[in-house]
């Protein structure tokens, strides 16, 4: 079921602007760790959060909590008011909004100077934050499983040089 290229292609359609971070940004640099979500920094400009919004519906987004996935109007002005992260679940898989990640790095803007192009398929190129970004946010997140995935993050970055 968790499509996070598919994602990303309607993401793409929509023309929203976002960088992919997280475990699978780590998974389209090479690493062997597995993610069960994808996590995105979308601009938080009102015409971008429109287009996020028309991806949302085309994902048939709910609110993920805890214990269940909740119905609701996901439009811009909701997402705009979230002042940190948004978890999602789509019909592709779980995928989250994050507005503040951990780590040096603040907002869209400076993301989007730390990553590089990466075509997921024929004719889908998106941002994807860059390693180093990766490896200090989730240094700055300090969560168990960031702690696990760093030796490997850290040994990938010193294979790519």
């Amino acid at each position: 079921m968790f499509d996070p290229v598919e994602i990303c292609a309607i993401l793409a359609d929509e023309r929203v602007e976002f960088v992919i971070l997280g475990g699978f940004a780590a998974i389209i640099h090479g690493s062997p760790l597995p993610t069960e979500d994808i996590d995105i920094i979308p601009l938080r400009d009102r015409d971008n959060l429109e287009r996020l919004a028309r991806a949302l519906k085309q994902l048939d987004a709910k609110l993920r909590t805890k214990d269940e996935a909740i119905a609701t109007n996901i439009d811009a002005g909701f997402i705009q008011s979230m002042p940190h992260m948004l978890n999602l679940v789509t019909r592709l898989g779980d995928m989250d909004l994050v507005f503040s990640p951990a780590g040096e790095l603040n907002g869209y803007d400076q993301w989007v100077v730390h990553s590089q192009p990466a075509q997921l398929r024929e004719g889908l190129v998106v941002a994807v934050a860059d390693l180093d970004a990766i490896i200090d946010s989730k240094r700055a997140a300090n969560r168990p499983k960031d702690q696990r995935a760093l030796p490997y993050l850290e040994s990938l970055r010193e294979q790519l040089g």
